[in-house]
């Protein structure tokens, strides 16, 4: 697969995942320790702040410039660390996060796999 190819795969992946968000899917945001759901409203500004930026970034890779590879890499691993941090953060066993949950955290893990693809760095030039 070349660069430009994985880059825009990463693209239309950052796009879905604004849209789901701003359509009321699941998001991670700043639950309580008995919360593995992911449901938020789209009165909550950090709602729309999230879904904005992931259409911002999926626009702005389609096109390849190079401050979106950085803006999104940034990006998926603060909400990565978002989603991960609370399941490991109480003391024992983790609980098993929900379908939503872990649907989540494998687009991230295949938009940043994407992201490292060979070339896929470099096909970001502008």
């Amino acid at each position: 697969m070349s660069g430009v190819a994985a880059i825009r795969i990463a693209a239309v992946i950052a796009i879905g995942y604004g849209l789901w968000v701003l359509a009321g899917g699941p998001v991670r945001f700043g639950a309580g320790s008995e919360a593995l759901t992911m449901r938020v409203s789209l009165a909550q500004p950090v709602t729309w702040l999230v879904g904005l930026l992931a259409l911002a970034i999926g626009s702005t890779l389609w096109m390849r410039f190079a401050f979106a590879w950085w803006l999104g890499l940034a990006a998926v691993l603060f909400q990565g660390w978002r989603i991960v941090y609370p399941i490991f953060a109480k003391g024992g066993a983790p609980r098993l996060p929900g379908a939503a949950t872990l649907l989540v955290l494998a687009l991230l893990l295949v938009f940043v796999a994407l992201l490292f693809m060979p070339k896929a760095r470099a096909a970001c030039h502008r």
